[in-house]
């Protein structure tokens, strides 16, 4: 019964992860982010009481429904059966970190490979997009590995914003790019403090004579090193490992604590803005957090989440430890509503892509 309770309290404190922002207190963003793990162990809880026919079961069951909202940021099961209205304006948006379209692939003997860049391609050319939000965008110059010149010519989204944060030789540049079919009438940039490159950018269309605005966001990731990620791959898979764990584990400790303190005040300046935003808002982006975090509760606020709308499943995007999180979202303002939402099995970046339709209303 005590280990019950533990478990109870930890959940309690899990769902505090995402109203106390990790800059005041940053161990909660923990509790928030083993949330699916801890509401699994308080189930399972329940479950053993009840075959027991103990009444102990009450106390992980009343914890599980206090927090039935996480629940449902984590896990939907709608359909996308619908009915679209004649004359209605609907837009398909694609959120996509696609990981610079491999340029650095990970192996030994470094060089172009074009395989997953093509493959995505192929991607959007068959799907056809009316808003593309990419993520970890790469420009490269010399023309060497044609990104943002070839989309533009296949693409119908052909009017595009882009905003590069750091460059390599002067050659490769990388940041955040927007792709839209409408007509873009004002752009702008959200700067943040860090030195991973991260941003927001916002850009202004016309539809139908409504302007909307466009955010397209990446915030901080943990930067873990290639041996901090097979040290988190051991431990989750519980493989013994040769290095001194606890070396790495402080390591990862002090970069996840870094990434919570520093995505708690990018969110907050970003929902900021979209708040003050004088047009309906359409968001994607890598938020590089967990629904059940602080981050994601920012924008939650006041905007709607494609998923929660119309997704079906846990909405895994991120392709990594197993099991993973769902980490990039597609959010809207009220003036739309939700249609479809999907999210891809195409593994040709770290990062599945999600895609959703909406309707003007």
């Amino acid at each position: 019964m005590l280990a019950n309770a533990i478990a109870a309290g930890l959940l309690l404190l899990s769902y505090l992860a995402s109203v106390v922002s990790p800059a005041r207190f940053w161990p909660l963003a923990f509790f928030g982010l083993s949330y699916p793990f801890l509401l699994l162990i308080n189930i399972g809880f329940a479950l053993f009481w009840v075959s027991r026919l103990r009444y102990y079961f009450l106390l992980s069951l009343v914890v599980v429904l206090i927090g039935y909202n996480q629940f449902f940021n984590m896990l939907q099961y709608n359909s996308n059966v619908f009915d679209i209205p004649d004359n209605a304006t609907t837009l398909k948006v694609l959120s996509y970190n696609v990981r610079v379209f491999d340029l650095y692939n990970y192996g030994p003997g470094w060089e172009y490979r074009f395989t997953n860049r093509n493959n995505i391609f192929d991607f959007l050319d068959k799907k056809d997009f009316d808003i593309i939000f990419f993520q970890e965008f790469v420009h490269d110059k010399s023309g060497s590995f044609k990104t943002k010149d070839t989309l533009v010519n296949f693409l119908r989204a052909n009017n595009i914003h882009t905003e590069f944060t750091r460059s390599s030789r002067n050659i490769n540049f990388f940041g955040l790019a927007t792709f839209t079919s409408y007509p873009i009438v004002n752009k702008g940039k959200i700067l943040f403090e860090t030195l991973g490159g991260n941003l927001c950018i916002y850009t202004d269309i016309v539809i139908n004579n409504d302007t909307v605005r466009l955010y397209n966001l990446h915030l901080e990731s943990i930067g873990l090193s290639h041996e901090d990620h097979i040290f988190v791959e051991n431990m989750i898979n519980i493989i013994p490992i040769d290095n001194d764990i606890t070396i790495a584990g402080r390591q990862i400790l002090s970069r996840l604590k870094l990434a919570f303190e520093r995505r708690a005040y990018q969110a907050e300046k970003v929902a900021s803005h979209i708040a003050n935003s004088p047009y309906p808002v359409i968001l994607g982006g890598d938020f590089n957090d967990t629904p059940s975090s602080y981050v994601y509760r920012q924008f939650s606020k006041n905007l709607s989440d494609a998923f929660r709308n119309r997704g079906r499943g846990l909405g895994q995007t991120y392709i990594g430890f197993s099991p993973s999180f769902r980490i990039d979202y597609i959010m809207h303002s009220n003036k739309f509503k939700t249609l479809q939402y999907h999210t891809g099995e195409q593994e040709y970046s770290d990062h599945y892509p999600i895609w959703t339709l909406l309707m003007m209303e």
